[in-house]
């Protein structure tokens, strides 16, 4: 048994009635000083720092003297088959489909050891940051799929008890339409996936195509988890369409849909009635901040003769999708990192810090800062099916983020600022690997 004494955790962290807001301050620090008994690898109780009769947990006690506590964080959308392939195969000029055929080439060399070599040296980075739940979308196609799956498949088990894996197949339509179907849903099932990905387009045959999706996943006994709507084209309603196809289907699997950035550019009469569709159906929406913000609404100017991109000019929009209206609708939200050092954007350290500091800024979640922290921790919980992770709780898992910030202010402020990590009863070693590996790997 050890008592973390005085640890200030968000209240959207805490289960009732500490959740409630405590104190003139709530609005600007929306936070309660607790008292955290972990017993073995669980939380085994949470009490007020300031309640009376304090003794009875017994064991070891280390007071943290009032520093900001997370529970351990969750990334809900990221792609480790492809992280960490700038160097071999950069994006030049920050274009979707340009990058997505410089990832297409780049994946004739996705073997089991390569995808292993660099999802690894991804999974220390996001536990090095406090992260103990990842989801990743795995490219599953034509000629593409088996290695990756192989890899990530030994991770799984390699961070057991350390980091919760979750895979998910991506495939495009038009292969899965193609003659992969078979493939595809064979992969799905032979590696475990927790749900059915996919990268559906605007067409006639739409509607169809999702009710063979699901019946497909339906079958596998697995939800659905999938990239949509990622641009800035009005008419591209796929999560309308994905909506209205688990009403019509009744699937009884969760649903998530990442992305959603056309949303924001359609009429806010068409964006409303989507956004209830999307309440009424169950789904939840993963926005991807960072990597959207890098990609869409660029803007170019007149290209020179026998050139393909012209000079770049300044964004005007940003791809965010409507976060606050999912919100208020009482839609389950989380953000996650999504790309890491590929063709589509050449930084990120799988961080959920990172993410939920740069969303609270670009998506002006201090407007509701009670609620922000929710995006890395609870949202993504409920999204990949993971009861009591993302709480400080009775019962949830024992791993928690304690950083040198007194305040959210703080670490809003100071996101570099230093964090010390707790699995268990034990403080753990927090240790980033080099980036100097990755000069040693074969085609870096």
């Amino acid at each position: 048994m050890h008592l973390f004494r005085r640890a200030r955790v968000p209240l959207a962290c805490l289960p009732p009635p500490l959740n409630r807001p405590d104190g003139a301050d709530a609005a600007l620090e929306p936070w309660r000083e607790c008292d955290v008994a972990v017993d073995g690898g669980r939380i085994s109780a949470v009490r007020d720092s300031g309640a009376a009769g304090g003794g009875g947990f017994g064991g070891r006690t280390t007071d943290l003297g009032g520093v900001l506590v997370f529970p351990g964080l969750l990334e809900v959308h990221t792609h480790l088959d492809k992280c960490h392939t700038w160097d071999r195969a950069p994006g030049v000029h920050g274009d979707f489909w340009e990058s997505l055929g410089i990832l297409a080439s780049d994946s004739a060399r996705w073997s089991e050891a390569d995808v292993h070599r660099r999802a690894d040296f991804a999974l220390r980075s996001a536990w090095a940051h406090g992260t103990v739940a990842l989801r990743t979308h795995i490219d599953t196609g034509r000629d593409v799929g088996a290695g990756a799956l192989a890899a990530v498949g030994r991770l799984r088990e390699e961070w057991r008890g350390r980091i919760e894996i979750q895979t998910v197949c991506l495939f495009r339509f038009a292969d899965f339409f193609g003659g992969q179907a078979d493939r595809i849903v064979g992969l799905a099932a032979s590696h475990g996936a927790a749900a059915m990905g996919g990268f559906p387009q605007p067409n006639p045959d739409l509607p169809r195509q999702l009710d063979s999706i699901m019946a497909a996943a339906r079958e596998l006994g697995i939800g659905l988890d999938l990239h949509v709507d990622e641009s800035a084209i009005a008419h591209a309603e796929c999560l309308r369409a994905t909506a209205e196809a688990v009403l019509r289907n009744k699937f009884p699997h969760p649903v998530a849909c990442g992305h959603n950035c056309s949303l924001s550019v359609q009429s806010p009469e068409r964006a409303r009635e989507t956004i209830a569709l999307v309440k009424a159906a169950g789904i939840g929406i993963i926005c991807l901040p960072l990597t959207n913000l890098h990609l869409q609404g660029r803007v170019r100017g007149p290209a020179p003769g026998g050139t393909g991109f012209g000079p770049p000019l300044t964004p005007q929009w940003r791809g965010l999708t409507l976060l606050h209206e999912f919100i208020d609708a009482g839609v389950t939200v989380a953000c996650g990192g999504d790309n890491v050092r590929d063709a589509f954007i050449g930084w990120g350290d799988f961080d959920p810090v990172e993410v939920y500091v740069e969303s609270v800024r670009v998506a002006h979640l201090d407007a509701r800062l009670a609620f922000s922290p929710s995006v890395v921790t609870t949202g993504p919980a409920a999204i990949m099916g993971l009861p009591g992770y993302g709480m400080i709780a009775p019962g949830s898992p024992a791993d928690m983020v304690v950083f040198s910030a007194r305040k959210l202010y703080s670490l809003l402020a100071r996101p570099s600022i230093a964090r010390r990590l707790v699995h268990g009863e034990e403080f753990r070693e927090a240790r980033l690997p080099d980036y100097g590996e990755q000069e040693g790997w074969p085609d870096a």
